[in-house]
């Protein structure tokens, strides 16, 4: 089985669609329809939310070969952790926003400093 088939088969079981998946993990629909398909792979640190996410381990989802498939239902323990992986995309989105502002700003600040030196 692909990278892809495994996507597929550990958000199937969680019960989720690709569009709850990709806002759950803060990419686009169209980027886990790549994903399952095989046109494209995460990144790493996309696989790491992609496992956490979809209640299955790291190595299963790169390899399959870890003996593990993703759980069904783990309880209230994993929907704690869920939501905490939803916070912490949702500050990481935040963070990401924030540093786009700065260097924006950063450049502004150095076209008016360019602009006084010359």
């Amino acid at each position: 089985m692909t990278l892809g088939g495994r996507i597929v088969l550990a958000r199937e079981s969680a019960n989720m669609t690709r569009a709850d998946l990709a806002r759950r993990i803060g990419v686009l629909g169209r980027t886990v329809e790549n994903w399952e398909a095989d046109r494209s792979e995460p990144r790493g640190n996309r696989l790491t939310t992609l496992a956490g996410v979809l209640r299955t381990s790291f190595l299963w989802l790169m390899t399959g070969d870890d003996g593990t498939m993703p759980e069904i239902d783990a309880g209230e323990e994993t929907r704690t952790l869920a939501r905490k992986l939803d916070r912490l995309t949702s500050l990481n989105r935040q963070a990401d926003r924030l540093a786009g502002e700065i260097k924006s700003d950063l450049r502004q600040l150095q076209s008016r400093l360019d602009a006084f030196e010359a």
